[in-house]
């Protein structure tokens, strides 16, 4: 796992010039008029969609929606851009939505390693986007599915933006601070230690901080908690009484962007104040880098470090997710 993390600045790259490479049909050339966009993904194949969706939030001119089950939304057609994003192309939810996706006539493009998306996307001609694969593991291949997806975007000529700078930027500045970066990781993941992790931030951030938990979650093997702002202050803050015994051992990480919204900004520092009634742990964390982008992977490359160091604290294999291999060798009895 640490091989894998280490990598992230060479699959921005990897997958930047890559994609250079492929042949893609475009929308004129079947006299599409595209209206919406929905991606089909689970777990580390589903979460780069979420990223897409925030990153682009300011730039896309149509809907988009990221589904994580087995049925797609009644309004798909001939007019949808249809991503099905698959690590191991046998993702049985991603199939599901592919057939159904077919039916109705959508825009297909298929993002894989393999398995049978790739087959499928052969067969039928669909635009396929080939995901390189260094290992058995669809979370630690973000930084390559993210690029592609935003590249697709762009390609498709539904965002602009330079990628080329924005990546140059983001490998320089992490090879620049990778150090610093590692020690603050190792740091957090001390403190985390016998702590229950609470992940707030403001709502642009919540595919990042979603993305933590996962790795929590995967990596660390352990629960955490993510809710965002302003969303909390209409609900989860008042949760904040009971039960003493499970608040006293929670550890609030704050995580802030320059995008932020300024509102945000005072709501959290109120919010401060009602949270050291009940934990005196907690935590601010700051995102770097010279664009929202560059900020995201900043975020995302820390606590991917984050996750890997309390797997070592907590004395786990980062690397293994045998109980998500017994579910899906279950399901096929």
């Amino acid at each position: 796992m640490n091989e894998l993390i280490s990598s992230f600045s060479q699959q921005l790259e990897d997958a930047y010039f890559n994609f250079q490479k492929l042949s893609l049909s475009s929308f004129l050339d079947k006299n599409r008029n595209i209206s919406n966009i929905v991606m089909v993904g689970l777990g580390g194949s589903g979460i780069g969609g979420n990223l897409v969706q925030t990153i682009t939030r300011s730039l896309l001119k149509v809907p988009y929606q990221v589904c994580k089950t087995y049925n797609l939304p009644s309004y798909i057609d001939e007019n949808t851009l249809f991503i099905a994003s698959s690590f191991s192309g046998n993702t049985e939810e991603t199939l599901a939505s592919l057939e159904e996706a077919q039916r109705k006539g959508a825009y297909i493009v298929c993002l894989t390693s393999g398995g049978k998306v790739k087959e499928i996307a052969n067969q039928k001609g669909f635009d396929l986007v080939p995901l390189k694969s260094l290992a058995a593991c669809p979370r630690a291949h973000l930084p390559y599915s993210v690029t592609s997806l935003l590249l697709l975007l762009n390609h498709y000529g539904l965002i602009e933006i330079d990628f080329e700078k924005e990546i140059k930027e983001t490998v320089e500045s992490f090879n620049q601070k990778d150090e610093i970066i590692k020690k603050e990781a190792k740091q957090l993941a001390i403190a985390l230690k016998g702590k229950f992790p609470i992940l707030y931030a403001d709502a642009i951030l919540e595919p990042m901080l979603i993305r933590f938990q996962q790795q929590i979650n995967e990596n660390a093997k352990q629960l955490c908690h993510v809710a965002v702002f302003p969303e909390m202050n209409h609900n989860e803050l008042v949760g904040w009484h009971l039960p003493k015994d499970i608040l006293s051992k929670t550890h609030i990480l704050l995580f802030h962007s320059d995008y932020d919204h300024e509102r945000v900004n005072r709501r959290m520092e109120i919010c401060e104040n009602i949270f050291n009634k009940h934990t005196t742990a907690i935590t601010h964390i700051s995102a770097k880098g010279n664009s929202f982008l560059e900020q995201v992977f900043y975020l995302i490359y820390l606590t991917d470090w984050v996750s890997y160091y309390l797997a070592e604290e907590n004395g786990v294999d980062p690397f293994p997710v045998e109980v998500i291999n017994y579910l899906k060798s279950s399901l096929q009895e």
